[in-house]
């Protein structure tokens, strides 16, 4: 953790120089910057889709299985159950989903969340750990990048991850990038935003209650709709997949006719 606060105070400090040189403004850093807030619904296609559902909102990720296919699968694991961890404390073995009722035990405003951790303390995983996987195509250059936390070396993966709100370069390569946050990242920047003390752990802290895990099929889709309950987002994704058979049914003119006169129909 303490190499990768370093390298990120190194990281605002080299993107500050680098923007008093010019005259573009410094309010993606320093300032309030806001992002979109989704309220239409949105379609998912193909791919393996993250809902995290917590204390101050949910937010949906687009998880990366082709380019970093052994940490998804880990994800995936340790958020639904299907993988046996070790908790760092107790020592007991357990085939629980990590994720449920874990904290965001660490937050940078409007620059990074972390979660992750069963001790909740910044240090703890799940008993083993996984190489880095870097793809070349994807870098730390925007918001809402789900990331792999680590101690600064190989072969230090485990279950913690961390949710980036600007862009990090000095990242690039050092951490493994294996998902995107597509829906909701309002939430997770609200969350960056809240009360801290010594300095990055929050007063109250969010809690993570569970991560629902979507698998969607080729050449099918879902939908997933954003509604506000009690002040916070909700997401609700429909688990029926529609097929492309079940959408030329829908906007087929001669589908619909057909079944207007039909003899069920007539009764």
């Amino acid at each position: 953790m303490c190499r990768r606060l370093i390298a990120l105070i190194a990281t605002l400090l080299l993107a500050a120089t680098t923007f008093a040189q010019t005259t573009a403004p410094l309010s993606f850093l320093w300032g309030n910057p806001e992002d979109e807030v989704i309220t239409q619904p949105i379609t998912l296609t193909e791919g393996v889709y993250a809902v995290f559902h917590t204390t101050d909102g949910d937010f949906i990720v687009k998880l990366f299985r082709d380019k970093a296919p052994k940490t998804v699968e880990n994800f995936i694991g340790l958020a639904t159950g299907q993988k046996e961890w070790t908790h760092p404390i107790t020592q007991v073995t357990s085939s629980k989903p990590l994720y449920n009722n874990t904290h965001i035990y660490r937050i940078v405003k409007d620059v990074e969340i972390d979660g992750g951790d069963p001790t909740n303390k910044g240090y703890g995983g799940p008993g083993y750990t996984l190489d880095l996987e870097i793809s070349p195509d994807l870098k730390f250059d925007s918001a809402g990048l789900l990331a792999m936390a680590n101690s600064g070396r190989n072969k230090s993966n485990g279950s913690r991850w961390f949710i980036t709100l600007v862009p990090l370069p000095d990242f690039t390569g050092r951490y493994t990038i294996f998902g995107r946050v597509i829906g909701g990242l309002n939430v997770v920047r609200q969350i960056s935003r809240k009360p801290t003390r010594r300095p990055l752990e929050p007063l109250e802290p969010t809690v993570v209650n569970t991560i629902d895990i979507i698998e969607i099929p080729p050449k099918h889709q879902t939908v997933a709709t954003f509604s506000t309950e009690k002040g916070v987002t909700v997401i609700t994704v429909e688990k029926e997949f529609k097929g492309p058979e079940e959408e030329s049914e829908e906007t087929s003119p001669t589908t619909t006719q057909d079944k207007a006169t039909s003899p069920s129909a007539a009764k």
